[in-house]
């Protein structure tokens, strides 16, 4: 399996031409992606990372576009190419590890491409996928073909969650808790799933607040928070653009309505799950019942937080990660009660690829779709943080 893409390599001197310059230029626009987001990212400052004047980078790349789109191709090949011979969880975990930028790249960064473009990557994701639920089959030939294929995409989402961790550890523990995570997708019981729990609703209906809210995390989620106008959300409502700064100073001040009124809903449906809990344990299956069921009733909200958080000016951003992290406490207190001997770093990675595998598959349309799956995801969920 080819690795070379995804290790951060040191620009070679200037005025050299390095074979592998096409590498290096994908490899320091992946960290760039990553680090910064592609909207802060110009071509002139890959060039710079790879010690080359602009004009050379245009001969590998005609635009900021195509490059984005090889750095994301990469990613996705590399991680093809592990799958397609799987031998074990640990290969995945491997992967993971070495290409960890991936659940970034693709979640956040290559909503930036053309349409027709994105189904392309996606196109070689549902390869990926399929690769994956070969494997899983194998190991359960118990389960029918849709509960094969949740548990993969599951496993794909547990492991791409690092991208999304600042959790340090040595590469044999790393490599280590995420094999028996993907272990952990794999054996889970799912004849006896929990049972998802709606949330409360955001809102009332003639709220003409909600109504734009509502309106603007659906837009935000499908086209991206740049390209939608002020104008768009007011058609979406029936009324002129303009009169949405009666309710709203600034776009922004729209666009953190609609993430204060989901992180609101979600913690509704958090109390709610949990005051009656006898135990911890108790406890975390509600918090496992209510995420589901708010991730797949408002998977727009969803895929804003995952989106477009990222790209908020300081002070929003420093404000929604409080409210991330605030939320993220309510499963660790638990888990820190029922697992005290466990280190709480491994914790955190357990729960952050619970949450990813949720949002994940809340996120994956034909997957969404089907009846059962907010009840299988919240069981898988449980499964991964209590190990």
């Amino acid at each position: 399996m080819s690795t070379e893409w995804a290790r951060p390599v040191a620009p070679p001197p200037r005025g050299t031409r390095p074979r592998n310059r096409r590498q290096l230029i994908i490899t320091a626009a992946a960290d760039l992606f990553v680090t910064k987001g592609y909207a802060q990212v110009s071509m002139a400052d890959v060039a710079e990372a790879v010690a080359v004047g602009p004009s050379a980078l245009y001969r590998h790349f005609r635009s900021k576009d195509d490059l984005l789109f090889e750095v994301v191709r990469a990613a996705l090949h590399a991680i093809a190419e592990t799958v397609r011979e799987l031998r074990g969880p640990a290969d995945l975990a491997a992967a993971a590890l070495t290409h960890r930028r991936l659940g970034v790249l693709w979640q956040r960064e290559s909503r930036r491409l053309p349409s027709e473009r994105r189904e392309v990557l996606r196109a070689e994701l549902v390869e990926i996928s399929r690769s994956v639920c070969k494997f899983v089959a194998s190991r359960r030939p118990d389960l029918p073909e849709d509960d094969v294929e949740v548990i993969a995409w599951a496993i794909l989402a547990a492991v791409t969650s690092l991208s999304f961790q600042r959790i340090e550890l040595e590469t044999d523990e790393y490599r280590e808790l995420l094999t028996a995570i993907v272990e952990d997708v794999i054996r889970v019981r799912l004849d006896e799933p929990l049972p998802a729990l709606a949330p409360p609703p955001m809102g009332t209906p003639d709220d003409r607040r909600a109504e734009l809210i509502d309106a603007a995390g659906k837009l935000f989620a499908e086209r991206g928070y740049h390209t939608v106008g002020v104008d768009d959300v007011g058609a979406a409502v029936g009324i002129a653009g303009p009169s949405i700064y009666h309710h709203f100073a600034t776009k922004l001040d729209l666009m953190m309505a609609v993430m204060h009124n989901g992180t609101e809903t979600l913690l509704a449906a958090t109390d709610g799950a949990v005051t009656d809990a006898v135990d911890d344990r108790a406890r975390l299956e509600g918090l496992a019942r209510s995420y589901a069921g708010f991730c797949f009733a408002h998977s727009e909200i969803v895929d804003v937080l995952v989106t477009e958080t990222a790209g908020l000016p300081q002070e929003s951003r420093d404000e929604m990660l409080r409210a991330q992290r605030a939320y993220r406490d309510r499963w660790l207190q638990p888990l820190a009660r029922l697992y005290p001997d466990r280190p709480k770093a491994h914790s955190r990675v357990r729960l952050q690829a619970a949450l990813n595998l949720i949002n994940d598959i809340a996120r994956t349309p034909h997957l969404r779709a089907r009846s059962r799956t907010a009840d299988l995801v919240a069981t898988i969920g449980l499964a991964v943080v209590t190990g």
